[in-house]
């Protein structure tokens, strides 16, 4: 369908309490002490689309997932519970049940949404008819992906891995037999290196810090970035060596990415020697 008509979106969030840096982070007040759960901030920004949408919230049926069904119950919010290691069946078995044109896929560790950006890229996936589209240029925990229901769905009949279940789009995301475009919000190109997602306590100590600044009217999403990139850079600095877990195209990029790490711990010999190693 193209933007403008009557669509229908999904907006599902991918979330579970189980977290090996920090365990219960979705549901962590942000700010602290008098602060709203991450996903609430998720949630209420979603609720500010222009399209006509439905947001649900997909967490396994593990136990300690049912404070998050109590959570989702109590802020008027679907809740699906699947798979704790399978996340690509709690999207599949919800694209089945509902009537969706696009579905927009997000985590719940990511709280600043920028709505207006997010509307544009919904309209730029639909307008190009794509399977699948992901932003650009947006801070770390910023991106938008949005897939096809068919394109979803199709991943199914395919030989997956178990990394492609766990990551939901990656099948999509590395197989050309789909048409995948790439839109990029106009943004201050320095933003891309920003990290914006909370894994370690030093993520949410720099978001905590950002979101104490939120207002509703004037300063939020792409704007509460720039107000502190104007004001506060040095914020920025509390998480940028913190590593962030991707999906590798093969072995070399991940020997790469080692050995970055390395050399940001200022281990420059051990990089040079993992380097060597691995093209012999």
């Amino acid at each position: 369908m193209v933007a403008g008509q009557s669509n229908k979106i999904g907006f599902i969030i991918q979330a579970r309490m189980e977290s090996t840096r920090l365990p219960g982070k979705i549901l962590l007040p942000i700010p602290l002490a008098n602060g709203k759960p991450l996903l609430s901030w998720i949630i209420d920004e979603l609720r500010l689309t222009k399209h006509d949408h439905k947001i649900i919230v997909a967490t396994s049926v593990n136990i300690q997932n049912d404070v998050v069904e109590s959570f989702c119950l109590s802020n008027g919010v679907d809740c699906f519970r699947g798979s704790e290691e399978d996340v690509l069946s709690r999207f599949t078995a919800i694209a089945q049940k509902e009537n969706f044109d696009c579905i927009v896929r997000l985590t719940a560790d990511n709280p600043i949404i920028d709505v207006e950006i997010l509307d544009q890229t919904i309209d730029f996936h639909l307008t190009s008819a794509n399977d699948y589209t992901k932003t650009d240029n947006l801070p770390v925990g910023m991106n938008f992906e949005i897939i096809s229901p068919h394109a979803l769905l199709s991943q199914e009949n395919q030989a997956l891995l178990p990394s492609d279940r766990e990551h939901v789009t990656a099948y999509v995301r590395n197989h050309n037999q789909y048409k995948k475009s790439v839109f990029f919000p106009k943004v201050n190109a320095a933003f891309k290196d920003l990290r914006l997602t909370v894994d370690y306590v030093s993520d949410y100590t720099v978001l905590a810090s950002i979101l104490s600044q939120f207002d509703a009217r004037h300063r939020k999403g792409i704007v509460l970035v720039d107000y502190f990139w104007n004001n506060y850079p040095w914020i920025f600095e509390g998480n940028a060596a913190n590593f962030q877990k991707k999906q590798y195209q093969n072995i070399e990029d991940e020997v790469n990415a080692a050995a970055l790490l390395l050399e940001r711990s200022d281990l420059k010999n051990a990089a040079q020697i993992l380097r060597k190693n691995s093209l012999s």
